[in-house]
Order: structure tokens, then sequence, then C-alpha cells
């Protein structure tokens, strides 16, 4: 260590927990795995005090993080975002409350307690089970059940 400051392994540290640190403020998982990666660095700095073997080693390890992170992390958050409210109707079964008659545009259905106008391309009586394919501005689009739906 030299004595103007810093040994390379305490740069890497707090460059390290700075980066960690930011992820707190941002909602992407970006800063944290790069924090990861200069940690992992400073674990080797500790025995080396070459900084150009360092940044190879720091090359290294930001892309198997990333690699890791991209591959294992970021796929597992995103499959596990919950559907927000009318993407998570599609594919759901509801029960018609009121008979639709797509000549007339009337026609209702009930799904967790709320009920819907409907658009559909044929008729159904009250009670009738039907599948909800989409949403179309404030109502949503049914279709018939299929043998083994709902």
């Amino acid at each position: 260590m030299d004595q103007s400051g810093l040994s390379a392994w305490q740069v890497f540290v707090v460059v390290g927990l700075l980066l960690a640190a930011l992820e707190i403020f941002t909602p992407t998982f970006f800063a944290l795995p790069a924090g990861i990666a200069f940690l992992m660095t400073a674990a080797v700095a500790v025995f080396l005090d070459d900084w150009v073997t360092l940044f190879v080693i720091l090359s290294v390890n930001l892309t198997l993080v990333y690699f890791v992170f991209y591959r294992f992390v970021w796929p597992r958050l995103k499959r596990s975002a919950p559907k927000m409210n009318a993407d998570a109707m599609s594919g759901k079964v509801a029960t018609v409350t009121e008979a639709v008659d797509p000549a007339s545009d009337r026609g209702e259905v009930k799904l967790y307690g709320d009920r819907f106008r409907v658009i559909a391309s044929q008729s159904f009586s009250e009670g009738t089970r039907v599948m909800i394919t989409r949403t179309q501005g404030n109502k949503v689009v049914i279709r018939a059940l299929e043998e083994g739906e709902g």
C-alpha cells in the first residue's frame, strides 16, 4: 500500500458498496450486479496490487455477474410481476348476469363480484359461463367456453 491513500482492495470495496447502496434508488437491478462484481474484485485485490490485472479481473467479474442476473434473476422478476387491472381479466371465466344480445349491444358478465358490459359475436343466456378474451375500452370481449375449459 502506498502512503497516499486507499489501497486497491479498499477502493473496490467502497465503489462496490456505493453501487449496492445506489440500487435502493433504482428499480432496475442494474447497480447491484456491478456492486457485487466490484466486491468480488476487492477479494482478489487483497492479494494483488497491479491495477491493470485488477481491471481485467473486474471486467471478467462484471461479465459473469451480469450474465447470471440476465439468465436467472431478471427473468424471474419479470415472470413474477402480476398482471394488473384489465390484463388480468383475459382468460378468466365469467358468468353472464344479463342476457347477451350482440344485435342490440346488450349484456353483462360478472367477474370477481364486478359487472362488466360485453362485446360478443353470439347470444348467451343469463347464468351461462363464458371466457373473457380481452378488454376493449370499458367492455370485455367474451366467447363461449370450449369443452374442458373453466
